[in-house]
């Protein structure tokens, strides 16, 4: 007997289950991050497929929305409470990206949990133009 191979099957089955494991991961960790982030001044959103990682925009809300450096931190925090081990965020390889954001992909190192790709819109001055 000749065993089949459908690669097409396969990859679909492979990208429903990371997907499912991503949304179930977001279900335990959504929350509290966009309470730090909302403390830290900022809005919180996922976008994107989350098939292979989590994409997240994080928006200044407020006129003292805290630097982006300290929105990193306290997400780091809290993911690093929810897992219960280290984390690690590349600080210091943030990308430049179109319209002055900012990214940075946040890794829980030995955790069976995905990268979350975090983008930052820049803050404003009060007052500077829009």
């Amino acid at each position: 007997m000749t065993a089949f191979f459908d690669a097409r099957a396969d990859s679909d089955a492979l990208r429903i289950a990371t997907r499912a494991f991503v949304d179930a991961f977001l279900g335990e960790v959504l929350d509290d991050m966009r309470l730090a982030a909302r403390g830290c001044g900022y809005a919180l959103a996922v976008h994107g497929t989350r098939a292979r990682d989590i994409d997240m925009i994080a928006v200044p809300w407020v006129d003292q929305a805290d630097d982006a450096k300290m929105l990193v931190e306290r997400l780091c925090g809290v993911l690093a409470g929810k897992l219960g081990r280290a984390l690690s965020c590349l600080d210091g390889n943030w990308s430049d990206k179109p319209h002055g954001r900012q990214a940075v992909t946040i890794i829980m190192p030995g955790a069976m949990a995905p990268e979350i790709d975090l983008s930052i819109m820049p803050r404003r001055n009060q007052g500077e133009a829009a």
